[in-house]
């Protein structure tokens, strides 16, 4: 629909064909998370767009600051571009949250995510959300953004949807997933 519109045609569902992006699930597999993983948050994007909506992440760890369960998680932030500084700004104050400004490999993301049990998801513009689901592949549950076609691959059964340019939703949903372990360890192993 994306591409019809800015192409200003509308083609038959006959003449074309919807190809998802590939998760290597060998690369990102799944092992089974400890309930102890739901307190170790992550977040892997570029700082290049506003699409990405990591303004919504940093508001949504600032609002869980408020919230007696923050001085039990670790929290960390990787990613590169010109965003991520002054994005990240108000989060320097935390020592609980860990700004890594760099790019990352496949591998070394998988590495990561076996460190970690929820994944923030935000976005305002996303077709798939390929990181997203390289981390869902590999049992960390997702906390994303209900907007474009990010319910296509995320519904309760297996991360947490939250309002589009949401941020609160963010702290309650990783203040749920802290408080309630069998939910998280059920999240990750359908994720």
């Amino acid at each position: 629909d994306e591409v019809m519109g800015d192409y200003k045609i509308q083609l038959n569902k006959s003449q074309y064909k919807i190809i998802h992006n590939m998760i290597d699930t060998d690369m990102f597999n799944y092992e089974p998370k400890t309930k102890e993983l739901r307190k170790h948050i992550l977040s892997i994007k570029p700082f290049a767009s506003q699409k990405y909506a990591n303004d919504l992440t940093t508001k949504g760890i600032i609002e869980l600051s408020k919230r007696k369960c923050f001085k039990d998680v670790e929290i960390d932030i990787y990613g590169q571009g010109e965003l991520f500084d002054s994005v990240n700004a108000p989060l320097k104050k935390f020592k609980n949250v860990h700004l890594h400004k760099t790019f990352l490999t496949q591998s070394e993301i998988s590495d990561i995510h076996k460190k970690h049990g929820v994944y923030i998801a935000t976005t305002r513009m996303d077709a798939q959300g390929v990181s997203r689901d390289e981390a869902m592949s590999s049992g960390l549950v997702p906390i994303a953004s209900n907007c474009t076609a990010i319910p296509e691959f995320v519904d309760d059964n297996c991360g947490i949807l939250i309002p589009a340019e949401s941020y609160v939703e963010i702290a309650d949903a990783i203040e749920k997933l802290y408080n309630n372990p069998e939910l998280f360890l059920k999240l990750s192993e359908n994720a």
